[in-house]
């Protein structure tokens, strides 16, 4: 993953040259050949600068929209931008932190946006301002505004507040409930800003604590440093590492031994998701049988959202599938594919989710192998 700025500055108040877009095409293209997922965000500074008038902040957002749809597939999920220091929804000189203006600019941003990714605001005062009450199992992932805002902290761990994210103070503990409950279903991610060792907010206890409450799942991993090394000194280093996002380890299989064809393969797969979060943006779930002479291919559908593997805990997978009448007979391995959802990454190795399980994982195709050989007769 990487973190990309695209820089608007000298385009305040005019239009983006098509030149500019086509040099954010290039590097969308060249995320997308390197094999790279992006976090992206739209700023008018890197510090305390102009930022843009609504209207021409409005009509950026147009210009961009068929770039973030044509480009979706490499872009992990967009933080909110525009507004403000760095983007990050303060200090603006425009007015727009007003929360009128915040809903007008995030409603574009959802609106240029594919429908199946999700936008990141800043501050939960702004999450609870707009959505009151916060997305739950019953309404996640159904494709409204609100199923797709999530959540960046970008001064995470700095002191009581995190510098100024649970603004006001006297509301935090509603702000943390509140994000306690949305961010299971929603994309969270960020960077630290700042060590404070006498408030122990930086140790590795309360890092753990607050990444698996929060349901983390992406964290920068070059600011603050000073930051990312206490946690190398007190030893969470690793486990961070390994447990940011999701984090899928088989149990056990239960297969039968032999199955015959034109009958229904039954059988089930235990996942534990060891890690803080799930995955935020849609990916299938695919059972493939591939015959062990001719290495050819069947693929079985799960009816199955890995966004929905909670964290914490294991998921029963159930398999009730036909077989073709005239699938061959013999002798098959069992592997489990996570491909992404769009096209054209779906076939690449890549692009698929890999269990957390030894000897499992096949590079060349994307494949988990899960050691089960199928008698087809």
């Amino acid at each position: 993953m990487v973190h990309s700025y695209v820089r608007l500055d000298a385009y305040r108040t005019s239009l983006v040259p098509q030149t500019y877009i086509a040099q954010v095409t290039r590097g969308l293209e060249a995320a997308r050949r390197a094999g790279l997922k992006v976090v992206l965000r739209f700023a008018y500074n890197f510090g305390f600068e102009a930022d843009a008038p609504l209207d021409w902040v409005l009509r950026h957002i147009e210009q961009f929209q068929p770039v973030l749809r044509d480009y979706k597939d490499v872009i992990l999920v967009l933080q909110a931008g525009f507004i403000g220091a760095w983007g990050e929804w303060h200090a603006s000189t425009n007015g727009l932190t007003s929360l009128t203006n915040k809903q007008t600019i995030l409603n574009a941003l959802l609106a240029a946006m594919p429908t199946d990714r999700m936008v990141q605001l800043r501050y939960p005062g702004d999450l609870l301002a707009l959505y009151p009450t916060p997305v739950d199992r019953n309404t996640a992932y159904n494709g409204s505004n609100q199923a797709r805002v999530g959540h960046h902290n970008d001064c995470f761990l700095s002191g009581p507040d995190d510098t100024g994210t649970y603004n006001p103070i006297s509301q935090k503990s509603a702000m943390q409930s509140y994000l306690d409950r949305m961010t299971e279903f929603t994309g969270v991610g960020g960077e630290t800003c700042q060590v404070n060792p006498s408030q122990h907010r930086t140790d590795c206890p309360t890092a753990l604590a607050e990444m698996r409450r929060f349901h983390w799942s992406y964290l920068n991993l070059t600011f603050y440093r000073p930051a990312i090394d206490r946690w190398r000194t007190e030893g969470c280093f690793d486990e961070i590492a390994r447990r940011l996002g999701y984090r899928f380890r088989l149990v056990r299989a239960v297969v039968p031994e032999q199955v015959s064809r034109g009958e229904r393969l039954q059988m089930s797969l235990e996942i534990a998701n060891e890690g803080f979060a799930t995955p935020f943006n849609p990916r299938p779930v695919q059972l493939v049988l591939r015959a062990r002479g001719t290495q050819t291919v069947y693929t079985v559908a799960l009816n199955s959202d890995p966004r929905r593997w909670t964290a914490g805990q294991t998921t029963t997978i159930t398999v009730d599938a036909p077989l073709p009448a005239n699938l061959p007979a013999g002798d098959y391995d069992l592997l489990l594919h996570l491909p992404d959802a769009v096209s054209g990454l779906s076939s690449r190795p890549e692009y698929a989710i890999r269990l957390a399980n030894q000897n499992t994982w096949e590079a060349s195709t994307g494949y988990n192998n899960l050691q089960t050989i199928l008698k087809v007769q």
